[in-house]
């Protein structure tokens, strides 16, 4: 039961407005080829979130099905088909696919959550600790936790508006949070603009949530492996979770 009740915090409702309508999947400037992830298997998801958003609800859960059958240890078609097994009233079985989740892979549970800001806030990377004005970005992030994201925005532009942080140091914190909104490809276009000022394990780590958000696996993956690679730990623990199935 302690599932069920994390599933209906999660996902009460299913406004699934900042996901996209198509994809073009092979599209990508990433080393790793996009079909190494699951072959097709993220389309079966846009169908299934397009089908969700229609009220479709069996038909989505019949793509989700599939990419269940095709990739069986890929924590979002679980996640996916419990949000719309749990809209079905069939909650005994949402139980089961957000347990089977969990235990596959907890991070993805937390970012494919819909207005669920706090979880979220775990996987993002932030300003380091030792930045400048460091108790008024703790703020912010109080505020982003708690979902206050318009006073968490107000605190932002006060900043911006005293010239304390960097201009890329601000896009990673409005990046953020357009990424709680669930505006995904805002967040990655203040991720994008930052990058191309400076690269940062911060931004790259963020840029990839962003883009995984968007079912671009191999982009998303990539910067997780580069932020990694430029010693920011915490991507090296979430690209073994999020991209390992």
């Amino acid at each position: 039961m302690k599932y069920l009740i994390v599933l209906l915090t999660l996902f009460g409702s299913y406004s699934l407005h900042s996901q996209i309508s198509s994809v073009d999947l092979f599209t990508s400037n990433a080393r790793m080829d996009q079909r190494n992830y699951g072959n097709g298997v993220t389309k079966l998801l846009i169908d299934g979130d397009n089908l969700a958003r229609q009220g479709r609800w069996n038909e989505a859960i019949q793509a989700y099905d599939n990419a269940v059958e095709q990739w069986p240890n890929w924590a979002p078609a679980y996640l996916k088909r419990a949000m719309a097994k749990r809209r079905m009233g069939r909650n005994l079985e949402a139980e089961r696919d957000l347990h089977r989740a969990f235990l596959i892979s907890p991070n993805s549970v937390m970012l494919f959550s819909l207005n669920n800001p706090k979880s979220k806030m775990r996987l993002l990377a932030t300003l380091p600790s030792e930045a400048d004005h460091h108790e008024t970005t703790e703020t912010i992030y109080s505020l982003k936790a708690s979902g206050q994201l318009m006073e968490a925005s107000y605190l932002i532009n006060e900043i911006e508006e005293n010239q304390n942080l960097s201009a890329p140091e601000i896009a990673l914190l409005r990046g953020n949070i357009q990424l709680l909104q669930e505006d995904h490809f805002q967040a990655i276009a203040y991720y994008d603009w930052a990058l191309q000022r400076g690269t940062s394990p911060e931004l790259l780590h963020n840029r990839g949530l962003a883009r995984i958000l968007t079912y671009n696996f191999s982009d998303g993956c990539a910067d997780l492996e580069h932020a990694g690679n430029l010693g920011y730990e915490p991507s090296e623990q979430q690209h073994l979770d999020l991209c390992s199935f």
